[in-house]
């Protein structure tokens, strides 16, 4: 059975105090002196205690110091803040606890403490419950009445955002130094694309494939490269060591034939010359490419021209020191409509929201793996705006 109080998280209860979630009008200590929350601090990343520089009016006078955050009293002797010269400017002690006790400090003061258990909100319960018991929906979506579309959307820019550098460290991941920065780059955009053709199941299997290729291949005919590509990935050669996986593969998605796409374009990427790609037109080669090699944009293709594609180039605006290139890619991303399987936005149907731009939003993608499947509600705009309406 669990015990009483506030059974989450440390990092919970920080962002309930960050974002002071919890009833302001009447804070009392645990020794009953009334308090003002006149700033909650600024959060630490290093050692010493969870925000500094805070601003706090306890008992009508006016205190400037540290705050200190716990599930429960215990934990300031258990994580030896008793015995810890960093923690004498701690000015007050927040718990979550059922049964809150004082504590002391190295140099014998003892910081006010203020129990915040009794002022959390019923919302903020509620998604706590939902959010412990990994039910299958967000947590955010079940029981909240509200949900703001303005807090939605600035919660998917973040993630659009924190989504492009995230592929152009993807990009870069494939970025050979070793080599000249030309070919380095045209490789890795070849390699990246590559990879993301593997998704879901072959990715591993495919990035292998086209770097082996490369080492062979100049680009300049492409029944030579379908040919190699083809014996090096284990289909026209039992010696190939290459797992593939074709489970629930769909014939669309076919190793064999995500390969002779795959060659076709990089055909294309190896033949232009590299010059081309330090303009800001350069976003445009990618439907010239399409064009030439007679291949169709599906929306594979058209994802990848975000998440691969316009990384790439914002890499390569990096390396050449190309501002124009840097801010042309970028603001393509910003603007960008991509069109998302609605398989893989399912989750956020409980919304019920008016405006449907998120389908065509690629950091929604992001939204989901990183901040909602990693349970990181905490930092998202979304649940913080309905806990407070």
């Amino acid at each position: 059975m669990a015990e009483p109080g506030f059974a989450y998280s440390e990092a919970f209860l920080q962002w309930i105090w960050e974002n002071l979630l919890f009833d302001l009008s009447d804070l009392q200590t645990i020794s009953g002196k009334a308090v003002t929350v006149l700033n909650p601090g600024k959060k630490n990343a290093s050692d010493g205690p969870d925000f500094k520089q805070a601003i706090l009016e306890i008992d009508g006078l006016r205190w400037h110091g540290n705050i200190e955050l716990h599930t429960k009293s215990s934990n300031w002797k258990s994580h030896g803040h008793h015995s810890d010269p960093n923690f004498d400017t701690v000015i007050l002690h927040v718990v979550a606890d059922s049964n809150p006790e004082q504590v002391q400090t190295l140099n014998g003061s003892r910081p006010f403490t203020l129990n915040i258990l009794p002022y959390l909100s019923d919302k903020l319960h509620l998604f706590l419950k939902n959010f412990e018991e990994h039910s299958p929906e967000l947590p955010c979506t079940s029981g909240f009445h509200f949900i703001s579309e303005e807090a939605f959307y600035q919660q998917i820019e973040l993630a659009h955002r924190e989504y492009f550098e995230k592929k152009s460290d993807d990009f870069l991941s494939f970025f050979d130094p070793n080599l000249l920065p030309s070919k380095a780059w045209k490789q890795a955009l070849i390699i990246s694309i590559w990879d993301g053709l593997g998704i879901p199941h072959n990715r591993v299997a495919m990035a292998e494939t086209a770097s082996e290729l490369l080492t062979k291949w100049s680009g300049q005919n492409i029944t030579e490269g379908l040919a190699l590509s083809l014996e090096m990935a284990g289909f026209t050669n039992s010696d190939s060591t290459l797992n593939w996986n074709y489970k629930a593969v769909r014939p669309a998605n076919h190793p064999k034939q995500r390969i002779e796409q795959a060659v076709r374009l990089s055909a294309a990427i190896l033949r232009q010359p590299f010059n081309h790609f330090l303009s800001a037109d350069a976003i445009h080669l990618w439907e010239q490419w399409f064009t030439k090699t007679a291949l169709s944009q599906t929306t594979r293709f058209e994802i990848l021209f975000g998440t691969v594609y316009l990384p790439g180039l914002f890499v390569l605006g990096n390396l050449f020191a190309s501002g124009s290139l840097k801010s042309a890619s970028l603001s393509s991303w910003k603007n960008l409509r991509t069109p998302i399987p609605a398989s893989l936005l399912k989750k956020f149907q409980p919304f019920h929201l008016q405006d449907k731009r998120y389908r065509r939003k690629l950091g929604s993608i992001h939204q989901l793996n990183s901040y909602c499947k990693a349970s990181r509600c905490s930092e998202c705009f979304v649940l913080k705006k309905a806990i407070q309406s």
